[in-house]
């Protein structure tokens, strides 16, 4: 079993429980009880040290926890031409997801987002509309385990837009679940 350090494993730990995600088969796993806790008397899990990213994926040096929620979630006018856009993005999302491996989706989204987001110009009104945007497809389409192609997608319009959106992979246990 290679450590977590290998160049495609993503980890968390939950209450004591390390949970990866396996980037080249595009699967979640667990270790053994006794794998477990030797992994985690080998990791520092105090602070930041509760996750780790793939080495070919490491988080970007702005990376933050996720503090706050965007205020242009709350209000604002339905405008078709965003909302089929952001329609269009997710159902675009869905299909890379189904044909090629997670890795490669992930690699080219972070390529994307160097590329669009390394002016530092960003237009916040455009950022606002892109976001509602999203939230009024959730009343066509429902978001309802859409949840990663929904923020890649929204991760590349508002990189389209010159905002830098972070795409963010959570899990649970009892019952295990992933969310994006």
């Amino acid at each position: 079993m290679p450590g977590p350090e290998h160049c495609d494993l993503a980890w968390c730990a939950i209450d004591g429980q390390l949970i990866f995600l396996d980037l080249r088969r595009d699967r979640y796993f667990r270790l053994p009880q006794a794998q477990n806790r030797e992994a985690v008397r080998a990791l520092d899990l105090s602070g930041p040290g509760r996750r780790g990213p793939p080495a070919s994926l490491p988080f970007p040096h702005d990376w933050q926890e996720p503090a706050r929620a965007s205020p242009a979630i709350a209000a604002g006018p339905f405008r078709l031409a965003e909302v089929a856009r952001a329609l269009w993005a997710q159902r675009r999302a869905e299909r890379w997801l189904a044909h090629r491996p997670f890795s490669s989706v992930l690699f080219d989204l972070r390529g994307t987002l160097e590329t669009h987001c390394a002016s530092g110009f960003a237009d916040a009104d455009a950022a606002a509309r892109t976001i509602r945007a999203f939230e009024y497809a959730r009343l066509l389409r429902s978001a309802a385990d859409r949840c990663l192609p929904r923020s890649i997608a929204l991760a590349l319009c508002l990189a389209a837009r010159g905002v830098r959106a972070h795409v963010v992979i959570g899990v649970k246990l009892a019952p295990f679940g992933a969310h994006a």
